[in-house]
């Protein structure tokens, strides 16, 4: 039994934006803080939180840009919430203001880490 790897997906680029406008906000987040818990120590050592506000700022770079994907894409579908209907439309409509809300709130998120590094010494 043969596989085809060059099977042509119409709405594959639709796919990828919906997929990266939901997913790439939280991991944003997720690496935000990782890579920002990392720098502590060097921070510390040097005495300055540069490092550590551009994390942030990269972090918060990218879930604007998931944000602004979800938000492109939804505008798109007619930017509205499904009502009853089924099918890929509405589907893709909910995937979409998913990710509108989710990047709301990761923006609030990354936001929060960053005011910690604004009110506090690295050392603390």
């Amino acid at each position: 039994m043969t596989v085809d790897a060059n099977t042509h997906i119409p709405d594959a680029r639709h796919i990828w934006g919906l997929w990266i406008g939901l997913l790439l906000p939280p991991i944003a987040v997720l690496a935000d803080l990782e890579i920002s818990y990392a720098l502590v120590p060097t921070a510390c050592s040097s005495r300055s939180a540069l490092l550590i506000h551009v994390v942030h700022g990269a972090g918060l770079l990218l879930v604007l840009a998931g944000g602004f994907t979800a938000w492109r894409h939804w505008r798109t579908l007619g930017g509205r919430w499904p009502e009853t209907e089924g099918g890929p439309l509405a589907r893709s409509r909910f995937l979409a203001g998913a990710g509108v809300l989710i990047s709301g709130l990761c923006v609030l998120v990354i936001l929060g880490f960053w005011s910690a590094v604004l009110l506090l010494d690295p050392c603390q």
